[in-house]
């Protein structure tokens, strides 16, 4: 693990709506690589970290 930011997502929705869509670029417009990133979502709910895979 790098440790590296790859991109920061903004959520302007309400709460009903619980999604937020990526194209799966890095900040600087680049395709990201296949591999385990990490996550932190931070909200006035809340705090909640975790992991996913992307796969090409």
């Amino acid at each position: 693990m790098r440790g590296e930011l790859v991109d920061e997502l903004e959520h302007a929705a309400g709460i009903d709506d619980g999604t937020e869509n990526w194209d799966l670029r890095s900040k600087d417009g680049l395709n990201v690589a296949y591999g385990v990133y990490l996550y932190h979502v931070d909200s006035p709910y809340g705090e909640k970290t975790g992991r996913f895979a992307v796969i090409k």
